[in-house]
């Protein structure tokens, strides 16, 4: 290789370095205002109705207000007695540590004769009550990670409404720099992803909250210390597709474990597992099958690099973001190489 070939694939490595270090660090923001463009399309529809009967802005302004509102009164409802119990937990994590590791080791107790068993038995005891001590540490953070969340919602509520405030101006600008010929391809791109990105937030909602209620109210049938915590628990997860309830799962039943025994522990195993099958096998096909028009597979695959690359946030934001793509790839990339190619379209 000449000298030019090394210099020019340095530049590339050098650009590309440079470029994803910026995106690393934008990674944040760029999370926010993805979530607040959700919340805008989740409440457009309310806006598009409202915007009949008053200005846009002043459509904008009502709804805004009363989903405000609405948070409110339900946050105080809820929040209230998932905080006392949260506070109630926290300061019984010590004793419930030890009691993990003395329902582990009654069950070694009745494996003594198998050594791999009785091992691994052991093990779990150990990282048991070591699991609940680290998410101890992480809970007595609470004033922290309460006012990182009210301050990054606060932010996602005003780039909701700028966002929503100026997405028709900037849609239109959008528009008039591109070709006349695929200006009615691209409109119809951002309608088609403003209704299934409001379709998603609609689903979201929904599932969570019946998924929530449903295993709090069994775990409160159940006589289970908590039960408003963890249904919010699992209402909250419910919101990352197929990855939430691998990650609500361990924390409801741990708990259960701690306060209530290997029986009742067992039988929230399986109503959870039940409520999941049921999610899994006809309400998520529903919401994000029908409504959203994503494979069961584009749902995995994007979940998992979302996960992989951001965390929990980009697990959450990755089925929203792949059907904003696959409308693009669908209406616009895939049209677009066939009348290159002098492809005819398939039948709809």
């Amino acid at each position: 290789m000449n000298v030019r070939s090394w210099v020019t694939g340095a530049a590339v490595l050098a650009a590309a370095f440079l470029t994803w270090s910026i995106l690393a660090g934008a990674l944040t923001p760029l999370l926010l205002l993805f979530t607040a463009m959700l919340l805008s399309a989740g409440l457009h529809p309310i806006v598009d109705r409202l915007s009949k009967r008053m200005p846009f802005g002043a459509a904008v302004g009502v709804t805004f207000g009363v989903a405000i509102l609405a948070t409110l009164v339900v946050g105080f409802v809820l929040v209230q007695p998932v905080g006392v119990e949260l506070v109630r937990l926290v300061q019984a994590v010590p004793g419930y540590a030890v009691s993990l590791q003395d329902q582990f080791a009654s069950v070694q107790r009745y494996i003594e004769s198998d050594q791999t068993v009785r091992q691994l038995a052991s093990a779990l005891a150990g990282s048991a009550g070591g699991a609940v001590n680290a998410i101890a540490q992480q809970l007595l953070g609470g004033p922290k990670i309460v006012a990182e969340i009210v301050g990054d919602g606060l932010l996602i509520v005003l780039l909701a409404v700028g966002w929503m405030l100026s997405a028709p101006d900037l849609e239109q600008f959008v528009l008039s720099v591109m070709p006349a010929g695929v200006r009615s391809d691209w409109h119809g791109a951002f309608n088609d992803i403003g209704a299934r990105l409001s379709a998603y937030v609609q689903g979201v909602v929904i599932n969570g909250g019946l998924v929530g209620i449903v295993m709090g109210a069994a775990l409160a049938l159940l006589g289970i210390p908590y039960a408003v915590l963890l249904g919010f628990v699992a209402a909250v997860f419910q919101a990352i597709p197929m990855v939430g309830a691998v990650i609500s799962g361990p924390i409801i039943l741990l708990v259960v474990l701690a306060t209530a025994g290997w029986t009742k522990m067992l039988i929230a195993l399986a109503v959870f597992f039940v409520l999941q099958m049921l999610d899994q096998n006809v309400l998520s096909p529903i919401i994000f099958g029908q409504r959203v028009q994503l494979s069961f597979l584009l749902i995995i695959l994007s979940t998992v690099v979302g996960g992989t690359l951001l965390g929990i946030g980009g697990a959450f934001l990755a089925v929203p973001m792949a059907a904003a793509l696959q409308v693009i790839v669908v209406r616009i990339i895939a049209p677009a190489i066939r009348r290159a190619n002098g492809v005819e379209p398939p039948p709809p």
